[in-house]
């Protein structure tokens, strides 16, 4: 059931003002509710995807020999908590550096480049008229009907769950309510982050009030459930509660962090996570129930004086370590709280874990995640089982204003390899000794740079990616990122 928007704002702004009502009283009636009922069958899930929000731009220290890895001036209380009750993924990855990609990605368990779907929706490449120097290829302009959803598989398999997603969808493909979903805000995209309601902002509380009295109404029920809440924070355009704002302005800022009203965004953001997490508790489900925390992208560049992604090289739109590498916890039953794991993660490796935690076994080979759940049982030690021993990231698009060309990079064990397509460079670096990709290692390891880039090309190839082509009409004088070069070499530290 889509609910209608005027009831979505309704509620949301006249709820927001009473965010500490008593425990166990109704979200909509106000009403008190009765104890918890006994657990459903099944653990539930609630999976949190926030916009935009860089590695290193919470008040969790991501990494514990890294002290970059947390900001110096944004505070997120809750996700401390949410780590301090489960583990941190050290190397934890969105699946792309865009949006709709990101999320198409973890519904299904696949790779963006796999999908096809490499780009956000409304930018399908395939332009021969193009000024720049390659062609995109095309992509597809929304989630189709023949994926299997993580939801679909859901009702497949345990249809006594109830499922539901609120928030920002923005995948087109008819919205989640035709993808498995039970319950939705619809086909969403930027815009509905957008409203600019005070108390309100990015429809942080909506998103999780709606999500509470769904959570609510079902512990009544005795039902297990799987809810997504897809947050449009920390997207741009900022905003954020005023009284949030004025706390932040009059905070000293940091030496790496200072844009207050970001940081104010980013502690909303904490507030409705800290919201669920509180829920959780109160109806006392916690021991049966999973929350994941991730993004879907690192953030975007220019806030502050360091990158906003932390240690990292690049943001949003780039395969940089800032454009892909995330925030990203999970808690939940037989997770030993307070750990770590360095073992490299991503994001479509959520949709075989939820199957595992559900007790689901008939996943597709098609499938490219690996489960984590070997990893959540022994503290952070042990390793994802994939169909290939490396990952993929596949970007053949460009996003000028922020220095990004089309590129591959290819992940395995402590290498990672770049492939930039306008000039068919390759830069090999030892993400695990340079974390800011500041010294290609080319020269040292040629036979890795070869045998890596020979791996890309067969996934490549194999999935039948959709490739930039040359564009054979190109003129250098007309290309439209010419504006944007100094920022382009920046990020690929051509010297001047």
């Amino acid at each position: 059931m889509i609910i209608p928007s005027w009831i979505i704002y309704m509620s949301c702004f006249l709820g927001i003002c009473s965010w500490h009502r008593m425990a166990g009283e109704s979200v909509i009636s106000g009403t008190r509710l009765p104890g918890p009922a006994k657990a459903a069958t099944g653990p539930n899930v609630i999976l949190i995807l926030v916009d935009d929000q860089g590695w290193g731009a919470t008040s969790v220290l991501m990494d514990d020999q890294i002290p970059e890895s947390a900001s110096d001036f944004n505070r997120t209380p809750n996700l401390e908590k949410l780590a301090e009750a489960g583990m941190r993924f050290v190397q934890g990855y969105a699946p792309h550096p865009n949006c709709s990609p990101s999320r198409a990605s973890i519904q299904t368990g696949k790779s963006p480049a796999k999908l096809h779907f490499t780009d956000i929706i409304g930018r399908v490449g395939g332009n021969e008229n193009t000024t720049n120097r390659l062609i995109r290829p095309r992509h597809i302009n929304g989630l189709v009907d023949n994926e299997v959803t993580i939801a679909e598989l859901i009702k497949q398999h345990r249809p006594e769950y109830a499922t539901a997603h609120f928030g920002k969808w923005h995948m087109k493909g008819g919205g989640p309510e035709n993808h498995g979903y039970d319950v939705s805000d619809g086909s969403t995209g930027n815009g509905e982050g957008n409203r600019k309601y005070p108390q309100n902002p990015k429809d942080i509380f909506g998103i999780t009030r709606r999500g509470i009295s769904w959570i609510e109404e079902n512990v009544e029920k005795n039902k297990p459930f799987f809810m997504m809440l897809a947050h449009y924070a920390t997207h741009k355009y900022i905003e954020n509660l005023p009284s949030t704002l004025k706390t932040f302005e009059e905070s000293p800022g940091g030496t790496r962090h200072d844009h207050a009203a970001h940081a104010a965004m980013t502690y909303d953001l904490d507030t409705g996570v800290g919201m669920i997490m509180d829920k959780v508790k109160e109806l006392g489900i916690s021991d049966n129930t999973y929350i994941i925390y991730l993004a879907d992208n690192g953030s975007f560049p220019g806030l502050n004086p360091a990158n906003t992604n932390g240690p990292l090289r690049g943001w949003k739109a780039t395969l940089w370590e800032g454009g892909i590498r995330s925030p990203f916890l999970i808690a939940g039953p037989g997770v030993k709280g307070g750990t770590l794991s360095r073992e490299r993660v991503v994001g479509y490796d959520l949709y075989p874990t939820i199957a595992e935690w559900l007790g689901i076994k008939a996943i597709s080979p098609e499938i490219e995640g690996g489960s984590l759940c070997n990893i959540l049982k022994n503290a952070g030690n042990g390793q994802v089982s994939r169909p290939h021993d490396f990952l993929v990231f596949h970007w053949p698009r460009y996003v000028l204003s922020k220095g990004s060309h089309p590129s591959t990079v290819i992940f395995r064990g402590d290498y990672k390899l770049h492939k930039f397509y306008e000039t068919g460079e390759l830069r090999l670096y030892n993400i695990k000794e340079d974390i800011g990709e500041n010294k290609p290692l080319n020269r040292e390891h040629p036979h890795v740079v070869e045998v890596l880039h020979q791996a890309m090309q067969d996934y490549l190839k194999e999935i039948d990616a959709g490739m930039p082509r040359v564009n054979a009409r190109y003129d250098e004088a007309k290309d439209p990122g010419r504006k944007f070069k100094d920022l382009k070499e920046a990020l690929m530290l051509v010297e001047k």
